[in-house]
């Protein structure tokens, strides 16, 4: 369901697998999840572009996951896959992930990267 070469390159940023990598991709999703939470609606698009869409990608797909039970499911098997390639991720690691446009109601996330997933998405 996810785009393969999204895929590829969510897997890329994993590295060998090691601490250090994990660490290095969690700065990066730190820093993009930083700043999808201001404004994420007028952002989205530069976030990409600053952070790249395997970064924007796990941190929208943590956010989705997160809100599963407010979103009627929208998305959850993609989020679900995109997660699934990061290896020996944690709860914890994911909501570091996590988009807290706390300004905005939960279901926001479906107008400002529902077309973007469309995109990341093999059909």
């Amino acid at each position: 369901m996810v785009d393969r070469t999204l895929m590829r390159e969510i897997k890329k940023l994993t590295g060998d697998g090691s601490r250090d990598a994990k660490f290095a991709l969690l700065h990066k999703v730190d820093a993009a999840a930083k700043d999808l939470a201001d404004h994420p609606r007028d952002r989205f698009q530069d976030c990409i572009n600053t952070h790249g869409r395997a970064v924007v990608a796990i941190c929208v797909a943590a956010t989705l996951y997160e809100r599963r039970d407010r979103l009627d499911h929208w998305q959850f098997k993609w989020a679900q896959e995109v997660l699934g390639i990061l290896p020996g991720w944690t709860d914890g690691n994911r909501r570091r992930a996590y988009i807290d446009d706390w300004e905005m109601h939960p279901t926001a996330i479906c107008d400002y990267a529902g077309k973007t997933i469309k995109l990341w998405t093999e059909q």
